[in-house]
This record gives structure tokens, C-alpha cells and sequence, in this order.
């Protein structure tokens, strides 16, 4: 892999992502995990979530994260088989071992072990959230088909890269040099995802400088990409608990690791519409 395959991506940034030691100066280079979710038929909500860390952090997270996992013997964290007992948590329904309610309830302390390990290590979370049937309604009513044609995935992604590197400028650590580096999966997504941040980089040139590159990475050997998983599951399921009630909805798990979870309305969407006319 080389840096230059990598949209933007220097081979110092890539040395941080991958490990490699540089000295302490390597802390203030942010790095920001980042993974989608969205309702089975992505009928109700696109999330995007992330986590941000130095590269310290994330090397203390990655090896409790490993030795608890390992505990139970698996290989990886992904929420969609948590959920469904499947993939690497089907081991939690084996009847003898695991007999009824017991596999769930082991499934669920692993759970909330890796949201322990989550908050432990003081990494900050940042949310995106589009309720669909709001963005098509908008996209249609407006007449914005015609001037301006926004993909959810993309809007999703590229809020909580804004959102990550104007906390790296403004608010953390580094008199204001902070830089921040994008991991995402590299699953079917991953054309996208790139689209994506060179499309924002673009186009957000006053935070230019604090914006990194981006990689892709195999989400079921890199925790901090099962982390981030954990990130935008808590907030799809925040968004399509609000969408069913239409009450207001209390975050349960991470509290305090969330730094913002950013939540689309019409006027929001109204205001990039016309943001985009001007470019």
C-alpha cells in the first residue's frame, strides 16, 4: 500500500495509521475511525458515526479491546451480528453451552465490556444522523433534484468529517496544529467513502489544513473500525427510536464519550442546498 494511492494521504500520516513509531509527536495527529449504519433496508435513517483518538489512545484501546474479545474467543466486534446472534456471535446460541435467555445476556456483558473499553480511553464520538423520508420529501418538494442532487451517505460522511477535523483545530489538544487522518472500511463502500472526502476536502477549504487524507482498512483486524461501528450503531438506534415516538431520546450507553451527534432537519438541509448554488 502506498501513500500515494491513498487520496491525500502522506506516508507520515499513513506510518501513524499503521502503527508505526515516530515519537511522541505523533499525538497530535488525530485519527478518526469511521463507519456507516443505517436501518436493514436504509429505508429510515443514514448514520454516520466516528471516533477520534491520537495515536496513543488508540494503541492502549486496541490491545484491551483485543485481550477482552479474545476472552470470549472472537475475533472481531461488528453490531449487526451482536444483534442478530450470528457471524462471530453465534457462538452464544449454542443451546448446551448457552442455554435460553444466557447466550443473549453473555452477548450483551461483551457489549458493554467494549463500551467500557470505549470510555476508558477517553476517545470522542461524533454523530451524524438523516431521517430518510425528511431528505427525499425535501429533495423532491424543493425542486432540488434539478440543482443540487445530495446522496444521504455522502451528506452523512461529510458532516462528521467537518464536525472531527473543527474539533482537532478548535478544541483538543495542539495549539490549534492539530491534524486529523479519516480510517474507514474497506468494504463495498469504500469508493464512496473516498468520493466523498475529496469532494468535502474540496470543498471546505478554510479547514484545509487540518484535514489529513484518508485510508481503508479491514474492519475485522483494525478495533478502532469496530469501535467506530459501535458509535453509529447507538446512534441509528437513538434515531429510529426518536422517528417511532417522536419523543426525546436519552443516550443509554457512552455517556460521556459522545462529543456530538448531529441530528438533519429540513432547514438544515434547505441551508446546504443553497450553500451548494454558490460554489
Amino acid at each position: 500500500m502506498s501513500a500515494k494511492s491513498q487520496a491525500g494521504l502522506t506516508a507520515w500520516e499513513l506510518m501513524s495509521i499503521l502503527g508505526a513509531h515516530r515519537g511522541d509527536h505523533l499525538a497530535m495527529l488525530y485519527r478518526t475511525f469511521i463507519d456507516d449504519s443505517a436501518d436493514e433496508r436504509k429505508q429510515i435513517v443514514m448514520v454516520a458515526g466516528a471516533l477520534m483518538g491520537t495515536h496513543k489512545q488508540w494503541g492502549a484501546f486496541s490491545r484491551e479491546w483485543r485481550r477482552r474479545l479474545s476472552k470470549d474467543r472472537l475475533k472481531y466486534f461488528r453490531s449487526t451480528e451482536y444483534r442478530s446472534l450470528t457471524g462471530e456471535f453465534y457462538r452464544y446460541r449454542d443451546p448446551v453451552r448457552y442455554p435460553k435467555p444466557h447466550g443473549s445476556e453473555a452477548a450483551r456483558g461483551l457489549r458493554d465490556d467494549l463500551d467500557l473499553v470505549i470510555k476508558k480511553h477517553d476517545l470522542l464520538g461524533v454523530a451524524s444522523v438523516i431521517p430518510l423520508a425528511m431528505f427525499n420529501e425535501v429533495v423532491a418538494s424543493e425542486g432540488l433534484t434539478y440543482r443540487f442532487n445530495p446522496d444521504p451517505f455522502s451528506a452523512a460522511m461529510q458532516t462528521v468529517m467537518r464536525e472531527c477535523a473543527i474539533l482537532a483545530r478548535d478544541t483538543l489538544l495542539g495549539d490549534g496544529n492539530n491534524r486529523v487522518a479519516f480510517v474507514c472500511d474497506d468494504g463495498p463502500d469504500a469508493k464512496n467513502q473516498t468520493a466523498a472526502y475529496c469532494d468535502f476536502k474540496n470543498k471546505n477549504t478554510s479547514i484545509q489544513e487540518t484535514i489529513g487524507g484518508i485510508v481503508h482498512l479491514d474492519d475485522k483486524k483494525w478495533p478502532p473500525l469496530q469501535a467506530a461501528d459501535v458509535v453509529a450503531s447507538i446512534a441509528r438506534e437513538m434515531a429510529t427510536e426518536y422517528i417511532d415516538n417522536q419523543t426525546p431520546v436519552q443516550l443509554k450507553r457512552l455517556q460521556g464519550s459522545f462529543y456530538r451527534m448531529y441530528v438533519w432537519n429540513r432547514e438544515t438541509l434547505l441551508q446546504l442546498a443553497r450553500a451548494q448554488e454558490t460554489l
